[in-house]
């Protein structure tokens, strides 16, 4: 189980009014407490109805992790409390989110962690799936909230998830997909409020699916910069990765436009991480040779999300030429079987999502063999 809702925004509004610091023990005992409580109350609620239920919190299973508090990952879970209670006919309600180190410290996991928990727990007790319950239908092809016509799809794989919720999409945490990669577990996504069919995460479609546009997301913050330079070379660019990269700052791959007198370089960084990124652009052992550096702030990523989509190149094409009908310029910032992202400006972001997934006839489709059927079309 999951804290209730607000309750971690709320833990952590009290460390912050005494701490300036994120990550030390103290930190994670105090987050772990939101799971607590609902796992007490919900074996609570289950012995009210007359069921057998006992709570377990990550350290009494033990649940054991890493040490990097407030994201732990979890290294492995001992199941033998939980399969004892099955024998007894007892239902057993572990608390998401925590566990703990080698040192019998209480550890936290990260946002959305307690999905990464279930889909552990599921592989340490061989389970056939883990349903997991939230306050969505399963995954759709865009976020309903701005695209009332987005589908649900019935089936997605594990590389189209793990896409999906790097770039932006909160269905599921990043890393409770990995896990469910790792040990191939079946992964089902179920409301809380309805007892509608979901969307099963796996390794197995149920058609031999070629090429297809699974989603469409987008993530906001982010800041385009441009370094302009009449010398560029491949060890340019390699520093200015590896600078970047040294910086622990997340971007995407440069996007190079290339004259006969003068080369642009052009990124994303998240715009909490624009200080730190020219901070360390001016450490740069080539950043004299630059001869312009811009900033564009204000912009939003934005994400294809689909199998083989490198196989039809007529999919970036008209991903281009859709963005270039709101007569603004484009920049194609990664491209890969599984994503196809673009820097599109924030005022904008909302319009060009909804134009993309009606192009793409995504409003039409929520079966699971959706093939080339929309690369043909294009």
């Amino acid at each position: 189980v999951s804290a209730m809702a607000g309750v971690t925004n709320q833990l952590v509004s009290y460390t912050k009014a005494f701490s300036n610091v994120s990550k030390t023990p103290e930190h994670d005992a105090v987050f772990a407490t939101g799971e607590q409580i609902t796992t007490g109350l919900l074996a609570l609620a289950l012995q009210q109805l007359g069921l057998k239920s006992q709570a377990f919190m990550g350290w009494q299973l033990p649940i054991l992790t890493t040490s990097a508090h407030t994201n732990a990952e979890i290294k492995r879970i001992n199941p033998k409390k939980i399969l004892a209670c099955w024998d007894k006919g007892i239902v057993p309600i572990i608390a998401g989110f925590q566990g703990v180190n080698a040192k019998k410290q209480i550890t936290t996991l990260g946002r959305g962690g307690s999905d990464t928990t279930a889909v552990a727990v599921a592989a340490a007790v061989k389970a056939d799936r883990c349903d997991i319950y939230t306050d969505v239908n399963g995954v759709y092809t865009a976020d309903p909230r701005i695209v009332p016509n987005a589908q649900k799809l019935d089936q997605i794989s594990y590389n189209e998830m793990l896409e999906l919720a790097a770039q932006g999409a909160k269905v599921l945490q990043t890393r409770s997909v990995e896990t469910a990669l790792k040990h191939q577990v079946l992964v089902r996504v179920l409301s809380s409020f309805n007892n509608e069919p979901g969307t099963d995460v796996t390794g197995q479609l149920k058609d031999n699916i070629q090429t297809r546009i699974s989603g469409i997301t987008h993530s906001p913050d982010w800041v385009l910069i441009h370094l302009e330079t009449p010398l560029f070379s491949d060890a340019m660019q390699r520093s200015l990765q590896k600078t970047i990269e040294k910086a622990n700052i997340h971007t995407d791959t440069f996007s190079i436009a290339k004259s006969k007198v003068n080369s642009k370089i052009s990124f994303l960084v998240p715009k909490a991480d624009f200080a730190k990124t020219i901070q360390a652009l001016e450490k740069d052992r080539y950043y004299p040779n630059y001869s312009n550096l811009t900033v564009d702030p204000d912009y939003a990523k934005l994400s294809i999300i689909g199998l083989n989509l490198l196989a039809k190149s007529s999919i970036s094409t008209s991903l281009c030429n859709i963005v270039n009908h709101f007569n603004l310029p484009s920049y194609l910032i990664h491209t890969s079987p599984t994503r196809i992202s673009m820097a599109i400006k924030e005022e904008i972001i909302t319009n060009v999502v909804q134009t993309i997934h009606t192009a793409f006839e995504l409003d039409q489709k929520n079966e699971s063999n959706t093939t080339e059927l929309m690369a043909a079309g294009l």
